[in-house]
């Protein structure tokens, strides 16, 4: 399933263009293009009540990710920024200030060069930013009305400066590789067959056997059995390869062919980028161009991201008081994403494949003696069937038919996308102090989508193999008319803005599957002779809204800032489509007042507070829906939430049963977020910085996809169930330890402390490992627990209620029974308690070392993936183990912390307490060494030279080798809340660069 997802918005500008507001920015302001960037200069910080951060290109530089954003992690207080998945090109989790919703999305408000931005972050090229602004409580991003509730993200590409022609060069050339080492897995193929005979001897203990004959039938059925192996790769017989006395190895074995699966499907790949950009200006007329291309592969196989993209702005001030704006940006993206298509429980997910296939099994065909098969197209693969033609002839009791180095190499993913992103904004000062400016914004993503499945085995062999070819087109037109009135008198500053914006989305998808390939290889459709589906379906999606905003400066000390927005989405009935959002802020700069000024100790001090309330109309459909016609592009966005909805399904014949899919319910309505943020900003002897804010987040009629009953006939049904709250302190500290004229030592860091809790709730349900139920946080875990193991048979146990008539608990016992245990909501969440990141910077005569760090405190995670490493199997089903494989118990080890693993008791390592861990980390988020020539030893013509070394996603700490907490997604649509999968885990990269200015 390809998921698609689009942050959209009919959010407002938060400004509308430096020519708007020139006449009230003073002379000795920094000269900027975004008002709230004013913020940012020490003349203009306490003009802004609400709490902001901003990113500029110099911390920028030394990106080298596909997306910006996800290098931002652990650098922006009150902002989680986890990376979800090392495949390049794909877009990390962000959360402003905890969780904001349970079924609606959590993602923020993208916004570029002032306008809600509708195309992919990752069409957007790195050098070509200027600055990346966070607006993370309700006054400071109010003005955004609907959609700015989970935050807003305002990034500022550059714009060509006043002066000569400046051209620069920038490349950077590294390499890939897995950050994050796997599970202690068992990695030898002798010591799995011992691990495994211990399986099978245990297995047979528990069914009655003596220990003796339980060891001899283990040996026997190793490989023969209806349990058994079915590979020897050994030269000893197969009731012979490990001896039933010992448990261990024969001697005499000699081990014949061994595939390191992991190492040849996980290696290292190369990253290039280069990156060209002109800067040119006069007093009227100031231009930039920029050509960029990014070759980023992955370090799973055939896996990568390519990007080509080109970007020109032009800004012409017209006449004094008439200045146009525009800019239109290309970019072609191709990403191939070989494990995109497959859930985390699937065979074919190429992450669980390498952690699940037993090291026995062999990547190619091998004859008797362990050499290479060939046929006439040469090295065969080993699909694990019994058909001489494909392998071995052996049957794989694990992904039989399934190769997954061979699905990597023979098959194809392929996402392609054009993206166009235009803006223009005319601005005109018509009179004293009065502003009209229209603002247009457009982002066009026209995207080719083409799977290729190979006939020769695999997923796709039973239908001779498969291609599917899938298109999109998808645009966002966005309109904005502003008026404002700005006037400076006396000690009195008053900014005024009125405005209307609409926000249109249009979407058209169309995905085709034929099968029967005739040339194998040739990814065309037409190759496919056999019609096996055609879906397609339109989505249109708009929003309205009327705006205004209010600024009010007295003497540099005392500001308020005030919005009011009115938005109306087509995602609600018309009753219930308009909303009213609003923002307040006041701040008071202290330091100005006469009782501080030119103190040396407090440079400066601010004390702030807002409040305001902003709405959310993002529905996702939940996990369990099933809609054939959108099987390919993934349940994403429910754009007609109030309406019942229904898809028709045809048979052989072309007769067609028309089923309701989706409930409609038109009582639904906005989900408003009532953010409160109150702080204050202190700078003390012009060196240390310290920002600290008490924030509460509620959030009023939660939008969630309720469970029913299955007696109901529906699955589930939308509706404004509840009301949730994050209550918490944010804290943002730098201090540079030197200011010198060589020398310089800079430290700084963040952390953010949040409790969420779910205020109101009619009535308590569950979904998944989770209760969710007033007075408790939301994603708690919702479970049996684990009492510990039976040390006579080695039986898992688990605790159970004791009732009396009444009903009221009186005590716990323990049961061995997994079905009588007791499902207990625990005192523990998949909501971290504590984040944020650290670092420092340090640069000496043109020198420069910066390292950062990122953390995560207090959470819980479900390890899935270590459990079912240790999980009692079925038959067919036969897996490698963890290497705590040694802590479970066995008839010579009854003292041991973990039940008795074997091919008999199903429930053992079923789901329980047992296998929630702490979701703590500690990473080493990157780290960078850059050297810059003086000008006075470059040759004419070059004004500027740097080069460096660059490091990411460099070390990890967590609780267990193997598991990346980072991969822990919440508040995630798609059901993988809280637990541990199958993701393509995250990707070290180490460059060099190299920047040259003309």
């Amino acid at each position: 399933m390809n998921v698609k997802l689009r942050v959209l918005s009919a959010g407002a500008l938060f400004f509308v263009g430096q020519a708007a507001f020139a006449q009230t920015i003073p002379k000795d302001t920094v000269k900027i293009d975004e008002v709230v960037v004013v913020a940012f200069g020490k003349q203009k910080r306490e003009a802004i009540a609400g709490s902001v951060t901003k990113i500029d290109a110099k911390e920028l530089a030394n990106v080298q990710s596909s997306n910006m954003i996800t290098s931002l992690s652990g650098k922006i207080g009150g902002v989680q920024i986890t990376t979800n998945s090392g495949q390049p090109g794909d877009p990390p989790q962000v959360r402003f200030r905890g969780l904001g919703s349970l079924s609606s999305s959590n993602n923020p408000l993208y916004v570029v060069d002032g306008m809600p931005f509708g195309g992919n972050i990752n069409s957007l090229n790195n050098n070509d930013i200027e600055s990346i602004t966070f607006l993370k409580d309700a006054s400071a991003s109010a003005l955004y009305g609907s959609r700015g509730a989970n935050g807003v993200v305002m990034i500022t590409t550059k714009r060509g400066k006043k002066g000569k022609m400046n051209i620069t060069f920038d490349t950077k050339f590294g390499v890939n590789s897995r950050a994050v080492k796997e599970y202690d897995l068992i990695r030898d193929p002798g010591e799995f067959y011992q691990v495994y005979f211990e399986r099978l001897r245990v297995g047979n203990v528990f069914s009655g056997m003596t220990y003796a004959d339980a060891s001899a039938a283990a040996a026997s059925d190793l490989i023969d059995g209806t349990e058994g192996l079915g590979y020897n790769n050994f030269n000893v017989a197969n009731d012979q390869l490990v001896d039933p006395t010992t448990g261990r190895l024969n001697p005499n074995a000699k081990l014949l062919y061994q595939d390191d699966w992991q190492k040849e499907m996980f290696k290292p790949s190369v990253r290039q980028e280069y990156n060209v950009s002109l800067q040119a200006g006069s007093d009227k007329l100031s231009t930039y161009f920029s050509l960029g291309y990014l070759d980023d592969k992955g370090f799973l196989l055939n896996s990568g991201f390519k990007r080509f993209t080109g970007r020109s702005k032009v800004d012409y001030q017209i006449t004094d008081k008439l200045k146009l704006n525009t800019s239109i940006n290309y970019t072609r993206s191709d990403q191939s994403s070989p494990n995109s298509q497959s859930s985390s429980s699937q065979y074919s997910n190429l992450i669980g494949w390498g952690r699940n296939i037993a090291p026995i099994y062999p990547i190619w065909a091998r004859n008797a003696d362990g050499s290479f098969k060939y046929n006439s197209s040469g090295q065969m693969y080993d699909f694990g069937t019994l058909e001489n033609v494909n392998g071995m002839g052996l049957a794989r009791p694990y992904g039989g038919g399934l190769n997954a180095y061979a699905k990597a190499q023979l098959d194809q993913i392929r996402n392609v996308e054009d993206n166009i992103n235009g803006r223009a904004s005319l601005s005109w000062n018509f009179f004293d102090g009065f502003n009209f400016t229209y603002n247009f914004g457009m982002d066009v993503v026209d995207g080719h989508y083409n799977g290729y499945g190979n006939n020769l085995g695999g997923d796709y062999v039973s239908y001779n193999g498969e291609i599917r070819s899938s298109t999109s087109f998808e645009q966002t037109f966005n309109n904005q008319q502003l008026l404002s009135w700005k006037k400076n008198f006396g000690k009195h500053n008053i900014d005024v803005l009125i405005g209307h914006e609409n926000n249109d989305y249009k979407a058209k998808m169309l995905s085709g599957t034929r099968t029967n390939l005739v040339i194998p290889g040739l990814t065309n459709a037409s190759n496919g002779s056999r019609f096996s589906d055609l879906n397609g379906f339109n989505d249109n999606y708009s929003v309205e809204g009327f705006l205004s905003r209010f600024n009010y400066g007295y003497a540099n000390k005392y500001f308020v800032n005030a919005s009011f927005r009115r938005d109306a989405s087509s995602i609600f009935s018309p009753e219930n489509r308009w909303g009213n959002f609003f923002g307040l802020g006041g701040a008071w700069m202290a330091s100005n007042e006469n009782f501080l000024k030119g103190n040396k100790a407090i440079t400066s001090l601010k004390l702030k507070a807002s409040y305001g309330e902003q709405g959310n109309d993002a529905l996702f459909y939940p996990a369990s829906v099933t809609m054939n016609h959108r099987s390919y592009f993934g349940f994403g966005r429910n754009y007609k939430a109030y309406q019942d909805q229904y898809e028709n399904i045809p048979d052989a014949g072309g007769n067609t049963s028309i089923v309701q899919v989706y409930v409609g319910n038109k009582d639904i309505k906005w989900e408003t977020s009532k953010s409160f943020n109150t702080g204050f900003e202190l700078e003390l002897f012009n060196r240390i910085n310290l920002d600290v804010e008490y924030f509460q987040r509620k959030v009023d009629d939660l939008l969630f996809n309720f469970p029913l009953a299955l007696s109901t006939g529906t699955a589930f049904i939308t509706r404004n169930i509840g009301d949730m709250k994050n209550t918490g302190v944010e804290l943002n500290l730098s201090a540079d330890i030197v200011k010198g004229k060589n020398f310089n030592w800079t430290v700084y860091g963040n952390s953010t402390y949040y409790k969420n809790k779910i205020t109101y709730l009619p009535s308590s349900f569950t979904s998944g490992l989770f209760k969710f139920d007033e007075g408790k946080e939301a994603y708690t875990y919702y479970m049996r627990k684990f009492a510990g193991v039976n040390s006579s048979n080695g039986n898992a146990a688990w605790y159970v209620d004791i009732k009396d008539d009444n009903g009221n608990v009186t005590g716990q016992k323990t049961t061995e029974d997994y079905a009588n245990a007791t499902l207990y909501s625990l005192d523990k969440s998949a909501n971290p308690k504590f984040y944020g990141g650290f670092g420092t910077k340090v640069g000496y005569k043109g020198i420069n070392v910066s390292v950062n760090f990122g953390y995560q405190f207090g959470g819980y995670m479900y390890d899935s993936i270590y459990a079912g490493m240790l999980r009692s199997r079925g038959s067919g089903d036969v897996t490698n183990f963890h290497k705590d494989i040694y802590n479970t118990w066995t008839p010579t080890n009854t003292s041991a912390s973990l039940p008795a693993v074997d091919r008999v008791r199903r429930y053992n390592m079923e789901a329980s307490d047992l296998f929630l861990i702490k979701s703590d980390y500690i990473s080493l988020e990157d780290a960078s060494i850059t050297y810059d020539l003086t000008n006075n030893v470059l040759p004419e013509g070059i004004s500027g030279l740097s080069f460096g070394v660059y490091g990411t996603n460099l070390a990890l700490w967590s609780k267990r080798k193997g598991m990346d907490p980072r991969l822990n997604t919440l508040g995630n649509s798609l059901g993988n809340n809280g637990t541990s999968t199958n993701k393509y885990g995250a990707q070290r990269t180490i460059s060099f660069g190299l920047t040259v200015k003309f």
